[in-house]
């Protein structure tokens, strides 16, 4: 009897997970419809956020399933950082606004980058949902280039990670996610230039006065 990969049907099953998530997102919103109390509407966002998240970490295991094992292709594209970022903050304000936070963004208008919006779209939503897990009012994202790389990063006003206890600086990345650090790593490092390939840094917010981290990509 041939063995079986017990890595593709874990990622076999998180994929009819995910889609089942997705059946409850939409019931979910008759739900919303008939909800009259404002406590009664509050809970049902509040159960609508933690399917969202849910289903954003599903679709993070599946990437990571493909990274790990090389089965998953890149597709580079050049794109606008002012409307990437946009759609970002778009996507997760709702997610903030559960928590009375602030998430907005800052690039140049202009500013034009390489790499892959699907990926790097799912490496944002990892540092945000990571970020609203310890920002007292703000979280910020940005983008700016400098050394030929694009630099993507996520700052809160946090307590930041120096003052985190080392067990407590892995939950930062790893409680929601269980691989989220590892996620942005490979995601980055699978974005190759000659011989240049892309890395994350951890760090402090010199505007939000919290934690940073940062994605770079080599253009």
């Amino acid at each position: 009897m041939k063995k079986m990969d017990i890595s593709t049907i874990l990622a076999s099953a998180i994929h009819e997970s995910k889609n089942q998530v997705g059946t409850l997102l939409y019931q979910l919103q008759s739900v919303k419809e008939i909800a009259q109390s404002s406590t009664d509407k509050q809970k049902v966002q509040k159960l609508e956020e933690g399917l969202k998240q849910l289903n954003d970490e599903w679709v993070e295991y599946l990437y990571l399933y493909k990274l790990a094992s090389d089965g998953y292709e890149l597709h580079y594209d050049y794109c606008s950082l002012d409307e990437f970022l946009d759609d970002q903050v778009f996507a997760l304000t709702q997610s903030a606004n559960a928590k009375s936070l602030k998430l907005s963004y800052n690039t140049s208008p202009d500013l034009v980058a390489i790499f892959d919006e699907r990926l790097l779209t799912a490496v944002v939503s990892t540092g945000v949902y990571n970020a609203l897990r310890f920002a007292k009012n703000k979280i910020e994202i940005s983008a700016q280039t400098h050394n030929d790389y694009l630099e993507i990063a996520i700052e809160d006003d946090g307590n930041g990670f120096d003052n985190h206890e080392p067990e407590e600086e892995s939950m930062m990345f790893d409680a929601n996610t269980g691989l989220g650090l590892y996620f942005t790593e490979l995601s980055a490092k699978a974005h190759i230039k000659s011989d240049r390939s892309g890395y994350i840094e951890k760090g402090s917010s010199s505007t939000l006065g919290g934690a940073r981290l940062s994605i770079f990509l080599p253009q």
